[in-house]
């Protein structure tokens, strides 16, 4: 079977984005008093890509619920054509902040995207 190639659409339909992917924000920089420190955004080069970002609708919500799919709580769609860890934080001057990765769908072994459910919340822009 031949692989459906998303990245052209996703490169036209997209917006820029920074991505830190959690694997680089797990790495502790060392303790302070004796407490290990997570690594920020601050401090660590972000991955500059150019992919979609999309309003989590009810109507999606509804879908993955009437398939048998797990209840999600998102607030935004990312399409991408990269692999990336839950954690994972996603900057994106459209949406105006920074949100985290909180599940993904991959669809990887029939087409070239990953669909990433990502939440905003307040902790999430001081990382």
């Amino acid at each position: 079977m031949k692989k459906l190639k998303m990245k052209s659409l996703i490169n036209r339909k997209g917006v820029d984005i920074n991505v830190w992917s959690a694997d680089l924000l797990d790495g502790s920089t060392g303790p302070v008093d004796g407490v290990p420190v997570q690594k920020t955004t601050d401090e660590i080069e972000p991955e500059k890509r150019h992919e979609p970002i999309l309003p989590y609708s009810t109507f999606d919500h509804t879908l993955m619920n009437v398939s048998g799919g797990s209840q999600s709580d998102a607030d935004l769609l990312w399409l991408s054509t990269g692999k990336y860890p839950k954690n994972t934080i996603v900057e994106s001057t459209t949406q105006e902040g920074k949100y985290r990765v909180v599940n993904y769908s991959n669809y990887q072994d029939y087409s070239d995207v990953v669909i990433y459910e990502l939440k905003g919340d307040d902790l999430n822009q001081s990382i």
